[in-house]
């Protein structure tokens, strides 16, 4: 069956050319019924009718997802005592994981933020840098290793600078494993 190439807006009732109509699946010829323009006009007169409606669509799906607002951060943020630089770090810890799509379960988050304050207080006692690492590395060639409570450690910077993306074995004799 061939479909013109021309069809008329059930809203400003203009025969338009068929390229001017959203694509729409469920539609006998593959458009909507409404040209673009129209389209657009019936949603800002929507919007102009229920402007709380995408503050409450924003919301749920914060909600879903696990979002939060600004002023949510900020307040936790500022309860939060344990400094500009832990919270910096988790939160990178937080997106490099989102890239990666890894789930964390609770007790991975909470040994990760024991270790981002450990770091901290060994920094302060030593003045000097510390990093958690990962054991085995999460991209190498040879290994994959997970990234979970029981592949992180927190180990002076330098250390870590030199060690590189190599596993630990490099660092210790372990030739019995």
């Amino acid at each position: 069956m061939k479909y013109p190439l021309t069809k008329i807006c059930i809203r400003c009732a203009c025969e338009k050319p068929l390229e001017l109509f959203h694509k729409h699946k469920e539609m006998k010829d593959g458009r909507l019924n409404k040209c673009a323009e129209c389209v657009v006009i019936s949603v800002a007169e929507w919007r102009n009718k229920n402007p709380d409606a995408r503050k409450k669509e924003h919301a749920k799906v914060r909600a879903k997802k696990g979002f939060q607002t600004r002023e949510e951060y900020l307040t936790k943020k500022k309860s939060n005592a344990k400094g500009k630089k832990a919270c910096a770090l988790e939160h990178s810890h937080k997106r490099r994981l989102q890239i990666g799509k890894v789930k964390l379960t609770e007790f991975d988050e909470f040994v990760f933020t024991e270790a981002a304050r450990l770091k901290e207080l060994r920094k302060t006692a030593t003045n000097i840098e510390w990093h958690i690492d990962h054991i085995v590395p999460i991209n190498h060639k040879n290994a994959c290793g997970l990234h979970n409570a029981f592949n992180l450690q927190v180990v002076p910077a330098l250390w870590n600078v030199r060690k590189g993306n190599r596993n630990m074995n490099r660092f210790f004799d372990i030739s019995g494993y």
